[in-house]
């Protein structure tokens, strides 16, 4: 098989699998089918330049170049276009694609008319080498920000190679090669590493896309599995894990802890005169509520039905008292809005601290729970404290 023959089957292999990832991941999977779409689409452009490029390696043709410089500024602009709509940056997509038609009529309707070789593919390379740098700079933050540092400059890397590349691929197609080169290789041999190490960056870009993708996805997941979906707060699994190492570092240290059960009052006569939508809104505003009044190291979670739970970290009974009522206090004052009229909410609450390592978490779990219990039969809307365990 020629060496050209070889090249346009693995650049068909390569672009196939990458096309077809996009879309079963976009269409199919519905793996952030925007940003799918544009890599689907820049995959193929980029295939088909590099396909255009080997053809051309017999023969200077006007049009395979220019055809093959213009694909490769589209799957230039696919690619930062993708990575816009993935990490949810801001676009000026109608400038994007008077800038792409400015591009290909240049390219395709002048240039090509005009045989002007050089001028339109070194227009095209600058322009690829300009949209990728600028979306090497646009999405680093973005990427750093949401995964981390690494994945962030592994792919501006994948950018400025990709540049690099462009700048190979035009000098190789217009002959521009340093003589040192013609004495170790020939010009299908310099064209071979070219189209190889394209095909290979291609592969390394996607790689890149693929795993943020998929850690978002996981990341996700993760989310759902320790969040409640209605209020957006910890599960009761999540918190039930914190819990358990705020026990094992009170054995470790001695810092004490405590647990707050909070319960809305009279919840169920809510949802039988208004409709579980307004129960829902009633729970989400509490949520809310419970969520703005603690601390950035105390834990919020929906605990089961209308009931919840606040971990409060290094915290004694007294300021467990207090931020008890600091919390009944504020949902006491908020009005929760529903059709033609306003929805008053009280909670009732117990609260059990604990500064002894040997007591098991579910008893201070049962005297929170148990205080909760004389709280609503004192006449609801208060705050009990159980009687604390002291160390001897």
């Amino acid at each position: 098989m020629a060496s050209h023959h070889q090249l346009i089957a693995f650049i068909l292999l390569t672009h196939t699998l990458t096309t077809l990832t996009w879309l079963i991941g976009g269409g199919v999977m519905g793996l952030s089918r925007r940003a799918a779409r544009h890599w689907m689409g820049a995959s193929l452009a980029n295939g088909m330049a590099l396909l255009l490029l080997v053809q051309n390696q017999h023969d200077a043709n006007v049009g395979r170049n220019l055809l093959s410089a213009t694909l490769a500024a589209w799957g230039a602009f696919g690619f930062r276009r993708g990575l816009q709509a993935f990490l949810r940056l801001p676009t000026r997509d109608a400038l994007q694609a008077a800038s792409l038609g400015m591009l290909t009529l240049f390219t395709l309707g002048l240039c090509w008319p005009m045989a002007w070789d050089t001028a339109g593919s070194l227009t095209a390379v600058a322009i690829s080498a300009a949209v990728l740098l600028i979306s090497a700079h646009q999405t680093h933050p973005a990427l750093s920000a949401e995964f981390d540092a690494s994945t962030a400059w592994v792919s501006t890397t994948v950018h400025v190679l990709a540049v690099l590349m462009f700048v190979a691929i035009a000098l190789v197609s217009q002959g521009w090669t340093p003589d040192a080169w013609h004495a170790v290789m020939n010009p299908d041999v310099m064209r071979f590493w070219v189209v190889f190490t394209s095909v290979g960056l291609s592969i390394a870009g996607s790689f890149v896309l693929g795993y943020v993708v998929v850690m978002r996805l996981v990341r996700r997941l993760e989310y759902l599995s320790q969040h409640d979906a209605l209020t957006g707060l910890l599960n009761r699994r999540a918190i039930e894990t914190l819990m358990d190492k705020e026990a094992q570092h009170l054995h470790r240290f001695g810092d004490p802890f405590a647990l707050v059960l909070i319960d809305v009052d009279h919840f169920k006569r809510v949802n039988d005169r208004l409709g579980h939508a307004a129960g829902d809104l009633v729970l989400s505003a509490v949520a809310s509520v419970l969520q703005s009044q603690a601390r950035e190291v105390d834990h919020v979670a929906r605990f089961g039905g209308e009931e919840f739970c606040v971990l409060l970290p290094r915290t004694d009974g007294e300021g467990a008292r207090l931020a008890a009522e600091r919390f009944r206090e504020a949902v006491l004052a908020t009005v929760v809005p529903w059709s033609d009229e306003s929805v008053s909410v009280t909670v009732s609450v117990g609260v059990a601290a604990t500064n002894d390592p040997n007591e098991a978490l579910h008893h201070v779990l049962r005297r929170a729970d148990e205080a909760l219990y004389r709280a609503k039969a004192q006449g609801r809307n208060r705050v009990v404290t159980a009687q604390r365990r002291l160390v001897a």
